[in-house]
């Protein structure tokens, strides 16, 4: 049996299906000590960072700096975009207002970071499958809420769209952390090996996800 509690609050139990309700029960019942620590923790990660609101003057992480949202109106304009312009992030809309506004907002900044990310990501891969003897299928840019990358056995990659608001020394650790799993599929010291033969700090890189991704992935809940 397994047991998770997500940053919503909400608890996940899984066990095979031989296994009774009753058992169930208790094993969370065991546990509920734990889960109560978790949901404070998750409640408190909550109020310390917010989802975004979309509006103006808000600051958003682009490779590890901090840009702020300018929301700049093209009237008749057909499809909103962002661009980045200096220190600012400039989503060009159109007349929405409320909620439209918002989602509009939300759509031209994920298109945008979603691009971002595959091209650096790519970049990434280039720059370390031939010395890692890999040769990575497809890659997909996608919403993952639970995973920053991964790969298939097929060798296709998938990287969170949120890659690029991440200090581009991260963003490579994540990248190189697939391409390695491309040879080694599981954790073993092996694997960490020859994760660390091509990036000898990668447990520094490491531990800046562990302690900064957390905020970035609640910074847009996902909405579509």
């Amino acid at each position: 049996m397994a047991l998770r509690v997500q940053q919503d609050g909400g608890v996940d139990v899984r066990a095979p299906r031989f296994v009774k309700i009753e058992q169930v029960r208790r094993f969370v019942a065991r546990r509920a000590d734990w889960i109560l620590d978790k949901q404070n923790y998750f409640a408190e990660f909550r109020r310390k960072y917010p989802p975004k609101d979309l509006k103006n003057g808000e600051t958003f992480p682009l490779l590890g700096r901090r840009y702020r949202l300018r929301l700049e109106r093209i009237p008749g304009l057909r499809e909103c975009f962002c661009k980045s312009e200096g220190h600012r992030l400039t989503v060009f809309v159109d007349g929405q207002v409320g909620e439209a506004l918002k989602d509009a907002t939300w759509q031209a900044l994920r298109a945008w970071y979603s691009a971002l990310t595959e091209k650096k990501v790519l970049a990434v891969i280039r720059k370390h499958a031939r010395s890692l003897a890999v040769e990575p299928g497809s890659l997909k840019v996608v919403e993952q809420t639970k995973r920053w990358a991964s790969c298939s056995k097929g060798g296709d990659i998938r990287c969170n769209w949120r890659l690029s608001m991440m200090p581009s020394p991260v963003l490579e650790y994540i990248v190189v952390h697939e391409l390695c799993h491309l040879k080694t599929h599981d954790h073993s010291a092996g694997f960490w090996r020859l994760l660390k033969s091509v990036l000898p700090d990668y447990e520094k890189r490491r531990d800046w996800l562990r302690h900064q991704g957390p905020a970035i992935a609640a910074m847009f809940s996902s909405k579509k």
